[in-house]
């Protein structure tokens, strides 16, 4: 690939694609820890200004990537929720996780968004992306509301915060490295259970009773 300025907003949104891209390539291959703006630059045959030119950090483009999964997760949420129309809370736990486990890379990153991620890219980056954030959040309130009409606005976006807080942490719990694993074995703990989508469902079923009995108003 050779480098060619973006001349306009066109061609900077395909520059950007390729360099999300090229990351997710070398995230297939390298820890992310190894990765380097030096090497992602060299994969794209971009000199280490002309990749300055559009981010200023390899957590910067982990911010689009996370942008741009959760654009298409929500949107997958939104057209696999359209044929339920009086759907038992089984049939709504199980649809949200299948897709869920579509965009595994905002169960992974998500949790780290704001201790590490946020804290290493330029305001410039972070605005648009809390309000993609926050226009999908709305978005899929709505969704939630017209397959669940019990739950209220705020309720539904707890829902969402179940999805971004607590289903990373059973995906992870079941995405452990080996050394993980035998960690625990030698710890005489059993480990997971069953699948994670299995696990996932039930959990959020869990969650989701406990919304429909509760009359709690919470003050954030």
């Amino acid at each position: 690939m050779t480098f060619q300025r973006a001349r306009n907003d066109e061609q900077r949104q395909i520059r950007i694609n390729q360099i999300t891209t090229a990351m997710i390539e070398l995230m297939e291959d390298l820890p992310f820890d190894k990765i380097t703006m030096k090497k992602l630059g060299e994969k794209l045959s971009f000199t280490r200004n002309n990749l300055y030119q559009y981010v200023k950090s390899k957590n910067e483009v982990i911010l689009l990537i996370i942008q741009q999964d959760f654009v298409e997760w929500a949107n997958t949420l939104h057209d696999n929720l359209q044929p339920l129309k009086t759907p038992t809370l089984s049939a709504f736990c199980k649809v949200w996780v299948q897709a869920a486990v579509k965009y595994p890379r905002i169960l992974h990153w998500f949790p780290l968004l704001g201790e590490l991620i946020e804290k290493d890219v330029t305001l410039e980056k972070l605005i648009p992306f809390k309000k993609s954030y926050f226009k999908i959040l709305e978005a899929v309130k709505k969704d939630i509301i017209k397959v669940l009409p019990k739950l209220d606005s705020a309720q539904a976006e707890r829902l969402v915060y179940f999805h971004l807080r607590v289903l990373p942490h059973l995906f992870h719990l079941y995405n452990e490295s080996s050394v993980q694993k035998e960690a625990i074995k030698q710890a005489g703990y059993p480990g997971p259970q069953g699948s994670f989508e299995e696990q996932a469902e039930i959990e959020m079923q869990i969650y989701v009773n406990g919304l429909y009995n509760t009359d709690l108003e919470i003050n954030e």
